[in-house]
């Protein structure tokens, strides 16, 4: 063993969250209550460091491995961060980004993204399912309309590239944005 750190944790659901550079880690601990923590650490070659973020949830780390992408447990707003240390460089409240879904007094993000751009991302909220955020002016740039129901989390599938699961899970839906070339599966 290299190394070990203590979590502080009791935790259950808890992710992995993958860096391109794998001396960079984040977990998100699932400790069901609103303390739950991400811990983001790093490890040099000798050390490990880990910050521990309060009330946090990741969503994703960028293609770069510069930025990494989070939101609060009751998905209220997105908060930017520089993965280098931890800070948080700009939010984005879901109230000023998106109308209520039906039914709902509030909009919120969902405990999902694909992180598939340096400077944009396809975030979950509950109607309609996929939003692209864009992340240099945190503004939501519009819902995502798919050719067909999707259901479940948007999930990186490399630069430029999500993925979504078929609701019986039978079947993986690989999309890109129209402007990039064709979309689908």
């Amino acid at each position: 063993m290299l190394t070990r750190v203590d979590t502080m944790t009791v935790g259950a659901g808890s992710f992995h969250s993958p860096h391109p550079d794998p001396a960079y880690m984040g977990l998100t601990i699932g400790q069901g209550d609103e303390d739950s923590p991400v811990l983001w650490g790093h490890w040099n070659g000798e050390v490990l460091t880990v910050q521990r973020l309060i009330e946090d949830i990741l969503l994703g780390v960028s293609p770069s491995g510069e930025l990494f992408l989070t939101t609060d447990p009751g998905g209220w707003s997105l908060h930017l961060h520089r993965a280098a240390d931890g800070t948080e460089l700009r939010r984005l409240d879901a109230e000023a980004a998106m109308p209520p879904p039906a039914g709902d007094d509030r909009p919120k993000w969902e405990y999902d993204g694909a992180f598939s751009w340096d400077d944009a991302a396809v975030v979950g909220t509950e109607e309609p399912r996929h939003w692209l955020v864009d992340l240099a002016t945190m503004a939501a740039r519009g819902p995502i309309t798919y050719p067909f129901a999707v259901s479940g989390p948007a999930r990186s599938a490399g630069p430029g590239t999500w993925y979504t699961v078929s609701p019986d899970s039978t079947a993986v839906h690989l999309w890109k944005l129209a402007s990039e070339g064709p979309s689908g599966s």
